[in-house]
């Protein structure tokens, strides 16, 4: 981030307190001096443990660990990233951010489709309308979901961005005209339009359903552009947003009619994918809003089962509880809309999802001999990378490999045997880092030992006045030697940057490591201490107490190994420097 930024950052922070943004999703109530506390808008409690600090700038709930200062608050609340919760504060506050070019494009991409969606909207007349009220669509639902309809002609959204000041160049740009041989056209002519909108609601993209038999693609789609991918995106989030959160889970389906159908029967937790399946990152985008259950309504046939699994790799997979619901007859969730059982008979087709165990189990059986060597090596063979997972606490793994030794028949040992012959050891690159052997240690204990002793030293200096922060952070650095990749090490090369405390915080937000840094800092008093220099001695006397330790274990190890005069004249030292410390923080 510029300087420029970092400027409109603190203009923005500075004109919105804390406090009052808050207070507009959650109840507060005084709770001290320029502290406030309220339920936690991010879990079910009774107690308020949510806190709002307005001298720090920081909430942070004791509870479920959620926190950060206006920016990181509102990324949660609201399930969006950092530059859109940037951009939303800068609008109400009225402070201008500095607009790189790419942005000023993308700006002007989204002009382009909120015209086309007023010029679509308006033209949705008789025929279309009749269309949708076949389909069993209330004008609410049409309305909800901004459905429109683009003219049987060539020109005429070329002629109406014209009108606006816009060039067919532009149109092109957005994915709203064509182009063949340097001539410009409507890319969506007599269909049905459906906007596709992003998490804040933003039109970037349309899909079209032809309304003649004749006309094909049957759906056509915009294509991708710099505000617009499908694998970013589903379709009807902005809709269900609320309800997911309320309710915890997400109805998936492939169909746009299908999410309009279930929301106008009361189901309005429902989504659907733009593609072939659940990407990882629109399951992300769920997982913001604390989705816990997925529920995958796709199709009955073989496509729909092939996205249905799709849906279900890994990374999905372990995130959610996911289910898998058929409808009687094979129908849609669009079809339900003209029975007047129809809520009834999905409900039902919800209460009797297939959870993933069974579903994997039944997919990978279809059609196959289990009484067969071959047969059961075909089945484990396609439940392969879900056995495999390495997860002690993946609780659907350990329930695919009970079913597996039911119906295959198959002894609990000789599975495992089998799983290991066939578990490919991970590259180097693959590993997982070792922090005991990043730092030098021997005992997880004496590694959080360490963290919290390094937070201690965090919350003492984030209290220090802005204009001086910078020249402690220093004042800290010399006088400790935290390891490289420790919290304390990383928080000194930020803070000496510079930026101001705003901004490291905003850091460590950002790598989503701010939980023990905020619960340390929302736990130190307000005020700056009148012996901030002699509390740091203290503090740091602490941490580099813990530096010895760890040092000090790292010998002994060695010591194991092998007798050495000078290791033991070394760990000599080193119980002298720590003895040396406690004389510090004991006096």
């Amino acid at each position: 981030m510029d300087s420029r930024s970092s400027q409109a950052v603190e203009l923005i922070r500075s004109r919105m307190p804390i406090r009052e943004l808050v207070g507009r999703y959650v109840a507060l109530k005084p709770a001290g001096k320029g502290r406030w506390k309220g339920l936690c808008p991010f879990h079910q409690e009774k107690t308020p443990s949510f806190h709002v600090d307005e001298s720090k700038g920081l909430c942070y709930c004791f509870g479920c660990k959620a926190g950060g200062d206006i920016f990181g608050f509102l990324q949660k609340i609201e399930g969006i990233d950092f530059r859109e919760a940037l951009e939303r504060l800068a609008q109400e506050t009225g402070v201008e951010l500095p607009e790189s070019r790419s942005q000023g494009k993308k700006r002007e991409l989204y002009e382009v489709l909120n015209l086309a969606q007023e010029y679509f909207s308006t033209h949705l007349q008789a025929e279309a309308l009749a269309y949708l009220k076949g389909r069993g669509l209330s004008d609410a639902s049409v309305q909800k979901f901004g459905l429109g309809y683009a003219p049987q002609s060539w020109d005429g959204l070329i002629k109406f961005l014209s009108s606006k000041g816009v060039t067919p160049e532009e149109g092109l740009a957005a994915g709203v005209l064509a182009e063949r041989d340097g001539r410009y056209f409507d890319r969506f002519r007599h269909r049905i339009t459906f906007p596709i909108q992003d998490a804040l609601g933003r039109t970037v993209a349309f899909t079209a359903r032809a309304l003649s038999k004749d006309d094909q693609p049957k759906y056509l789609n915009s294509p991708e552009t710099p505000i617009f991918k499908k694998t970013l995106l589903l379709y009807g989030f902005p809709q269900a947003r609320q309800s997911l959160r309320e309710r915890g889970r997400a109805i998936v389906v492939e169909g746009l009619f299908d999410v309009i159908a279930l929301h106008q029967m009361g189901f309005t937790e429902a989504v659907a994918v733009l593609g072939s399946g659940l990407a990882a990152d629109q399951g992300m985008l769920l997982k913001r809003y604390d989705v816990r259950e997925i529920y995958l309504s796709f199709d009955a046939d073989e496509a729909g089962r092939k996205a249905t699994l799709q849906s279900l790799e890994l990374e999905i997979a372990r995130s959610f509880l996911v289910y898998a619901v058929a409808l009687e007859g094979g129908k849609d969730p669009g079809d339900l809309l003209l029975l007047p059982d129809g809520p009834e008979r999905y409900q039902r087709a919800l209460e009797a999802a297939l959870p993933e165990v069974e579903f994997r189990f039944q997919a990978a059986a279809q059609g196959i001999n289990l009484e067969s060597v071959e047969g059961k090596r075909r089945v484990l063979e396609a439940l392969l990378p879900r056995l495999l997972s390495n997860d002690p606490l993946d609780g659907v793994a350990e329930a695919l490999k009970r079913v597996v030794q039911d119906r295959l028949g198959l002894e609990r040992r000789a599975l495992e045997d089998y799983l290991r012959s066939r578990k490919a050891l991970p590259s180097r690159r693959e590993l997982p880092p070792n922090p005991g052997t990043a730092f030098g240690l021997a005992r997880p204990d004496l590694t959080e030992k360490r963290l919290l002793r390094e937070l201690d030293v965090i919350a003492l200096l984030y209290s220090a006045p802005d204009e001086e922060f910078a020249q402690w952070a220093q004042y800290v650095e010399d006088h400790t030697w935290p390891p490289e990749g420790s919290l304390l090490a990383e928080f000194m090369q930020v803070a000496k940057s510079g930026v101001g405390k705003a901004r490291v915080i905003r850091h460590f937000q950002e790598r989503g490591e701010g939980d023990r840094l905020f619960d340390a800092l929302m736990k130190r008093p307000d005020e700056i201490p009148s012996d901030l220099e002699n509390q740091l001695n203290l503090s740091m006397a602490r941490l580099r107490e813990v530096y010895y330790e760890i040092r000090l274990d790292r010998l002994k190890q060695d010591l194991k190994a092998g007798p050495s005069v000078e290791t033991l004249r070394e760990i000599q030292e080193i119980q002298r420097a720590i003895e040396a410390e406690r004389r510090v923080y004991k006096r």
